[in-house]
């Protein structure tokens, strides 16, 4: 393989992206299993695949609930991504160590509830981890880009200062566990690839608190306008500012020229994505639905049609297709492998 490849599978609630660099080895950026199990599994996925990365864009368990078998069962991966803070492994080696469970101390109760609040499978992301003692690397914007088979990988976000945000809170909750946590999808790893004029731009769950500070690295860095959008937050209504005044979007940082940035939707409920959102990405990308909200909240999500307040029922969203795949070239060429535009969703 010359190119690179990059497959969005579709996932239920949560995300799976895999990209395959020019040298035929895997990163893996997300993961969530399919309900409708329209994919191979994780693990069929990488076999005989060396790995590069495996990344939890951030602690939510929508989008890292399937890197769990890969993190345990595959043989060949390099380093562990993320962005979350280093209380979490603490958190996680203090659970495990055998005086723990008796040791008389606030700490292990504020411990406890600190594991709980950042979401069970978080214990066995970093177990696996921890377990083959894989390298970690915690993402922060503006860290020195890596370089895979040619891919240049550049880190927009988050930003130091968010970091810090969740850092001063593990350190209030340790004295008051009632304390309530920044949003944390604000802690979402947004990565641009580049291979030669064609960029791929990740956007994981970023929301528009992000979107002014990796639009302003984006263009210092002079990368080229992404031609593969990975439509942040599913969608929501927080992820964009909708007043084009106010600020940098990430559809800024899209080739609107046709042909237009191909832009993949992951949706996991009948409320995302938000018609005003999607409305505005659909007009400015090509838009390719692996699952859309919009269809299933205007079809039988209400049948009997009513037009009161809340009466729109909550439910899975419309599956448009199970995979987008595309194949870029050096010269900002995308080739669609898989999958086709959603423009028919709603």
């Amino acid at each position: 393989m010359e190119n690179l490849r990059v497959d969005f599978y579709e996932s239920g609630i949560g995300d799976t992206i895999v990209i395959t660099f020019p040298g035929g080895g895997l990163g893996f950026v997300d993961a969530h299993p399919s309900p409708t199990n329209s994919r191979a599994s994780i693990l069929q996925i990488a076999e005989g695949k060396h790995v590069h990365f495996v990344c939890l864009s951030h602690p939510h368990a929508d989008h890292g609930v399937d890197l769990i078998p890969l993190l345990n069962g595959h043989g060949a991966i390099d380093e562990f991504w993320h962005t979350s803070s280093e209380a979490v492994p603490f958190i996680y080696r203090l659970g495990e160590t055998p005086a723990f469970p008796n040791f008389p101390s606030e700490l292990r109760v504020h411990a406890r509830k600190m594991v709980d609040d950042w979401a069970n499978f978080l214990h066995d992301v970093y177990g696996a981890v921890a377990t083959r003692k894989l390298p970690q690397y915690q993402i922060r914007a503006g860290d020195e880009k890596r370089v895979i088979d040619g891919v240049e990988i550049h880190f927009l976000s988050p930003e130091r200062e968010i970091q810090q945000r969740f850092q001063n809170y593990w350190m209030k909750k340790a004295d008051d566990p009632t304390s309530v946590p920044p949003d944390r999808n604000l802690l979402s790893s947004v990565i641009a690839l580049q291979w030669g004029q064609s960029v791929v731009l990740l956007g994981a769950d970023a929301i528009r608190e992000n979107w002014n500070d990796i639009a302003e690295r984006y263009i210092k860095l002079k990368l080229p306008k992404a031609v593969v959008l990975k439509i942040p937050h599913h969608g929501a209504a927080n992820s964009i500012n909708l007043d084009r005044n106010k600020g940098h979007t990430y559809l800024d940082l899209c080739r609107h020229q046709e042909p237009k940035c191909k832009a993949v939707l992951f949706a996991g409920d009948s409320k995302h994505p938000n018609e005003k959102v999607y409305e505005r990405v659909s007009s400015r990308t090509e838009t390719f639905c692996l699952t859309n909200g919009r269809r299933g909240a205007l079809g039988a999500a209400n049948p009997l049609g009513l037009k009161l307040p809340g009466a729109r029922a909550v439910q899975k969203s419309y599956v448009c297709q199970s995979q987008v795949s595309f194949e870029l070239d050096s010269e900002g060429g995308v080739v669609v492998l898989a999958g086709h535009s959603c423009s028919d969703c709603i």
